[in-house]
């Protein structure tokens, strides 16, 4: 499996085993043969792991407000090679959009309380050579959609993180192996 896609369903599989309703998270992305010096729980997390595998690094920040509006703020440091966002979301039936509100947080307590919406967790990533993945498992079931067109205004918002001229400094622990 390529190492984007394998970062992606980790950091997914990682985020499955909290309950649902999680605030979205982000993970910075780093080579494994670029971490120096792994303290002894980082080194257990690399063992096994290729020397050109992704290694998702969970952010302690909070991402608090809407996604997009977040990622315009944060830009990534050089050793950096990409971000995973996990976010919860309503999936609808096609053409039910077509009755949402225009007003994002109305249009987000509306897809809520329809019946035929179904709570799915998406995980996006994306690298700076232009590749990007996304992930998304719909609640109570088995199946996990991997495709690179499910999620494309959040896959521009993480492009734009790793060109922006801010930085972030990402923690050093990493998140799921």
């Amino acid at each position: 499996m390529e190492p984007l896609a394998s970062a992606v369903i980790d950091v997914e599989r990682y985020a499955a085993t909290k309950d649902w309703g999680q605030r979205p998270q982000l993970y910075a992305l780093t080579r494994k043969g670029t971490i120096q010096d792994p303290t002894p729980k980082v080194a257990e997390v690399l063992q096994g792991k290729r020397d050109d595998a992704l290694i998702p690094i969970e952010q302690d920040r909070p991402m608090l407000g809407a996604p997009d509006k977040v990622l315009a703020t944060i830009g990534w440091a050089e050793e950096v090679e990409g971000c995973v966002l996990v976010t919860e979301l309503v999936v609808l039936p096609p053409g039910a959009e077509k009755e949402a509100p225009g007003e994002p947080v109305a249009a987000e307590k509306w897809a809520a309380s329809r019946p035929d919406g179904k709570r799915a967790r998406l995980a996006v990533g994306v690298l700076r050579d232009g590749s990007f993945t996304c992930c998304l498992q719909l609640e109570n079931e088995e199946e996990l959609i991997v495709a690179p067109d499910l999620a494309d205004d959040l896959v521009a918002a993480l492009f734009a993180t790793l060109v922006s001229g801010s930085t972030t400094d990402p923690d050093v622990r990493p998140g799921p192996g």
